[in-house]
């Protein structure tokens, strides 16, 4: 009995030790919790001379560790599968680009990130022992017999960090862990890349035939930029200098916030605050790249550059929602809340990442700056296509709507005496042909007979009977367009500048038109649109005449003035201005346009245009019913 109860007692002690002695160094997946960190000057010796201190893994590096012109290396053990045939160490993430290698050589990099892409279980080895990004996971094969790993980082470190996630064990066992991460970490990272390059491609093919939609270009130069940072920042080996990789980082990121930026604000701000604004973001972005790039240069301080880069980046998108929300009531309410949503899409991932770099989160914490980048491009991407097509609608009813004009003062010419007899009992018809005689009595019969007597007296040279006759024949076209009721102000507008474009193209001076969409649906009364149109004929006459300009811009939109929709038409030259006295030729013109805009209900400004902008400027304002 007692043989036998000291057997029992002892048999659960002879299995485990024969379980010991039969169990196979490392049999499993197992975690690094520990490494050797050596923290040198660049310019002292080889590696070895300096002390050696262990560390946690995630290794949370001292203020003094993260500066230029040092060395900071790894040792790291890995003893535990030094006897297994095939074993790999995996490395989730370190705080920089590195180096790995073992007894001096070089580890090989097992290519499971194209397994994790493409699903194939194919493995090819790269044993070139280059310098690998320390954001991507990465899967090295062990060499049979290796006890001790060296990973050494390349540059100062991007986050307080430097080992982040280390393992060990079967590389039959790691592969399927590591495939899941790198889908984790890069996700669909190479499609989304691929997409917005696609998008910019686009953008830059709609901006080539209307150059005037700088919204387009911006936007095309966002999309490139963050492309290829995807297809860049998402791989495992660094190309060209890591210094250099990892402060093109924060550039690439500066430089597409500036893009969507820009992009964004030439659509919400009118002309002149959208130039200002430019400059200010062209001047900020000149300022901190030149840090940045001093900071390299110096060898010092780089650190300091490439935060400075960030939050002037973040800086960028938080103008652009102030901006936005500024602008909402000018804006349509689903782009005023797409806008909004992009911006707060992006900030929210900034700050996210932001925690990161600064040690307030985890660094085995998921990077999301790169997907709410993609968010805002395929959100701007969608308003500016709408934005596009809106604007394509527009030519084309404008130009329907120019057709369709002509062909209908073509059939009024051929029977308006018919139909004015025929409806002469009309009250509307009798006083539409009374208000058309007076009209050409007034004007065009007036500035026939001065022509006429001048002819007579000899007092006109020839260009100035041209001149008279040319007048007349503007003041006869204007009373034909206007003797619909109810007029279509964007045809009206449209029919003027087809009579136009030839004569100041003759003379020398090319016009911008800025016509806003929500002149669309504005109808005026015949008489008010024959004033309206004939102060800026009056306009662009004294341009022709006296301004000695080379543009010309007409713009026109609907604005909210005291509670009121209030129709704004500029009409404004880079010549040489006003003048302190109006020139005596221009003096009777300049007071027909305050007369005609009193008769109207309208108030009409005429002076020079805000420095640094050359010329004179006339805004007349018309308060809609």
């Amino acid at each position: 009995m007692r043989l036998a109860d000291l057997a029992r007692r002892l048999w659960p002690a002879l299995l485990l030790a024969a379980s010991g002695a039969l169990a196979q160094p490392c049999g499993s997946v197992q975690d690094i919790p520990d490494a050797l960190r050596r923290i040198e000057p660049l310019a002292q010796a080889p590696a070895g001379v300096s002390d050696a201190t262990p560390v946690r893994l995630p290794d949370t590096l001292p203020l003094e560790a993260r500066r230029e012109r040092q060395r900071i290396r790894y040792e790291v053990d890995v003893s535990a599968c030094a006897a297994a045939p095939a074993a790999a160490l995996w490395v989730f993430r370190v705080g920089a680009p590195y180096r790995i290698s073992a007894d001096g050589q070089p580890l090989a990099l097992m290519s499971a990130n194209a397994m994790a892409a493409t699903g194939s279980p194919r493995l090819e080895q790269d044993t070139g022992g280059g310098i690998y990004n320390g954001r991507i996971p990465a899967l090295f094969a062990l060499p049979a017999g290796v006890r001790s790993v060296v990973i050494e980082l390349q540059t100062l470190p991007y986050m307080p960090a430097g080992l982040v996630k280390l393992r060990t064990g079967p590389t039959n066992q790691l592969l399927p862990e590591h495939t899941a991460s790198v889908r984790s970490v890069i996700g669909y990272a190479d499609a989304a890349s691929g997409v917005v390059l696609v998008v910019g491609l686009f953008a830059l093919l709609l901006w080539l035939p209307r150059r005037r939609g700088l919204n387009l270009l911006w936007l095309a130069m966002a999309c490139g930029l963050w492309g290829v940072r995807g297809l860049v920042y998402f791989d495992n080996t660094v190309p060209g200098n890591p210094i250099l990789f990892e402060q093109l980082n924060p550039v690439n990121a500066l430089l597409a916030a500036a893009a969507i930026a820009a992009s964004a604000l030439h659509l919400i701000l009118a002309p002149a605050q959208r130039a200002a604004a430019l400059r200010v973001l062209l001047v900020l972005t000149l300022l901190v790249l030149g840090g940045l790039a001093a900071s390299v240069l110096a060898g010092h301080g780089t650190g300091i550059a490439r935060a400075l880069t960030q939050i002037t980046g973040t800086g960028f998108i938080c103008w652009l929602g102030i901006a936005i929300w500024r602008r909402r009531q000018a804006l349509p309410a689903r782009h005023t809340a797409g806008l909004i949503a992009c911006v707060l899409t992006v900030l929210s991932c900034v700050v996210h990442d932001l925690l990161v770099v600064a040690g307030v989160l985890p660094p085995t914490s998921h990077t999301l700056l790169f997907w709410g980048f993609i968010v805002v491009l395929m959100g701007f991407a969608l308003m500016s296509g709408e934005y596009v097509v809106a604007t394509l609608n527009r030519a084309e009813r404008s130009n329907e709507e120019l057709e369709l004009h002509v062909a209908r003062k073509t059939r009024d010419l051929e029977d308006s005496y018919v139909r004015l007899r025929e409806n002469e009992q009309e009250a509307v018809r009798v006083q539409e042909r009374e208000r058309l005689l007076r009209d050409m009595h007034d004007g065009l019969g007036a500035q026939l007979m001065t022509a006429l007597r001048g002819v007579e007296r000899g007092a006109l040279a020839p260009q100035q009977v041209v001149q008279s006759l040319q007048d007349s024949l503007d003041e006869l076209r204007l009373l034909m367009d206007s003797t619909d009721i109810g007029h279509y102000l964007p045809g009206a507008l449209a029919a003027w500048r087809n009579r136009w474009d030839g004569r100041l193209a003759a003379a020398g001076v090319a016009l911008d038109w800025d016509i806003d969409e929500s002149v669309d649906q504005v109808q005026l009364p015949s008489d008010t649109a024959l004033q309206v149109m004939r102060i800026l004929q009056e306009a662009a006459t004294n341009v022709v005449k006296h301004a000695q300009a080379q543009r010309l811009l007409l713009a026109a939109r609907v604005r909210e003035v005291a509670g009121r929709r209030t129709l704004s038409i500029e009409i404004a030259d880079d010549g040489v201005g006003p003048g302190e006295e109006p020139a005596r030729a221009g003096a009777r013109g300049l007071k027909n346009m305050h007369y005609r805009a009193g008769q109207i209900g309208a108030a009409l400004a005429i002076g020079a245009r805000a420095a640094p902008l050359r010329g004179c400027q006339v805004v007349l304002s018309l308060p809609l019913a």
